[in-house]
């Protein structure tokens, strides 16, 4: 079949050509879209406070949207990783690839590409990273063929072998939207990996709220000898893999110094949602049951009052925000234990759309979010400099250094 820019005609060929409903068309080609959401124009604009105790400077600029900072565990270089499957060092003055995905990797929506990277705990020994992706596939075929996988890779002379690399875990989705992908090792040989609810909106499948199903999750599992194996021991089988549950796009989320689970999940139509829970609390965020603290309506006019939590199964998040002033996507979202003095022992987190960025604090009352700055630029997320700077990451490809 070709596919045509007008989805009418590609509907209409399809019933006749193919024999499958409208809905099936829908679900198989479009149901990438949200109906209520459309992408801004991806222009650059430069970070500026409004808030005069910040300032913005360039920090560095990648040919693509950085989604990840590391500090190399030997070196004194800052490894990021970009959206478009690049993997570069950085020493302070030059700016070296180290590798390029590029060629195993979908990036048929805004979402996809490579979505993270760890360090194992052992690099020392093995010279390996680990790398979360959305799997090649035709960008004018099915959305179905959307998987996001885990690989491992071999760092030899500084570069990235190719030929080493092992894909561990595959997960199958139906959508091209909504991957999580977030890395994050826990530096005994153990890692958490966060995997949106499959895509589309208001999570068709019902995945979110599927305890056995892998999507709308933070995965947890072991590594070691190119092999992942699940570390809880609950059912035997690959539900052992679920420690959260529950979520529609946790972009990104952070582990804080005390052990606690920071996870900023990507809202439907209304709210944008914080939730934290001690990190081995095996909980249940409420999505699609729940958005933000609101019982999830579709067809909600974003106005409603929170609902009282009525099921003790549910873990209800620690702050949301709505989709007002331009409001979109949240952005996660980074645990300050170094950075500018008034950041410190807070979460701080964006809003991709606005440029806002707010922390959350611990007070008398309980954890309370308080607005930091507006910087004007599409955030995509935050990292750690070379020098403990706070990063924050542009779509358009510039980190800045927020101070």
């Amino acid at each position: 079949m070709i596919v045509l820019k007008n989805n009418a005609l590609v509907i209409i060929l399809v019933i006749l050509f193919a024999g499958i409903s409208a809905h099936q068309v829908y679900e198989r080609y479009f149901a990438d879209d949200e109906p209520r959401f459309e992408w801004p124009e991806k222009i650059e604009i430069d970070c500026q406070p409004d808030v005069e105790e910040f300032s913005c400077d360039s920090y560095l600029r990648t040919s693509s949207t950085p989604v990840k900072t590391l500090m190399h565990p030997e070196n004194n270089e800052l490894w990021i990783a970009e959206l478009d499957g690049k993997i570069s060092s950085w020493d302070g003055e030059t700016l070296e690839e180290i590798g390029n995905v590029s060629q195993i990797i979908s990036r048929c929506h805004n979402e996809q590409g490579l979505l993270g990277f760890e360090f194992t705990f052992d690099f020392n020994i093995s010279n390996e990273i680990l790398l979360a992706y959305t799997g090649d596939s035709d960008c004018d075929g099915p959305a179905d063929m959307s998987n996001v996988i885990v690989s491992s890779v071999e760092i030899l002379d500084n570069k990235m072998a190719m030929s080493t690399l092992v894909e561990l875990r595959t997960i199958e989705k139906k959508n091209r939207n909504h991957n999580g992908g977030n890395l994050h090792s826990m530096g005994n040989g153990t890692y958490l990996w966060s995997i949106g609810d499959g895509g589309s909106s208001g999570d068709p499948y019902d995945n979110g709220q599927n305890l056995h199903s892998p999507l709308g999750t933070i995965q947890y599992f072991s590594y070691h000898n190119k092999t992942i194996e699940p570390v809880l021991e609950n059912y035997g089988n690959e539900t052992d893999y679920v420690l959260h549950h529950g979520l529609r796009n946790p972009w990104k989320f952070d582990v804080d110094n005390v052990g606690r689970l920071w996870i900023a999940d990507v809202g439907q139509y209304c709210y944008e949602e914080v939730n934290v829970v001690d990190l081995f609390d095996q909980s249940n965020f409420g999505w699609s049951t729940r958005e933000g603290m609101h019982l999830y309506d579709p067809s909600d006019d974003c106005t409603s009052p929170p609902s009282p939590l009525d099921d003790s199964n549910l873990t209800d998040p620690i702050a949301e925000y709505p989709h007002y002033g331009g409001n979109c996507s949240i952005i996660g979202g980074h645990w300050m234990d170094k950075g500018p003095e008034s950041l410190i022992d807070s979460y701080v987190y964006g809003d991709f759309c606005t440029g806002s960025i707010w922390k959350i604090i611990e007070s008398n009352e309980g954890w309370k979010s308080v607005f930091v700055t507006n910087v004007g630029t599409y955030i995509t997320g935050f990292g750690q400099g070379m020098n403990d700077e706070l990063l924050i990451f542009s779509w358009t490809g510039e980190i800045y250094n927020l101070y």
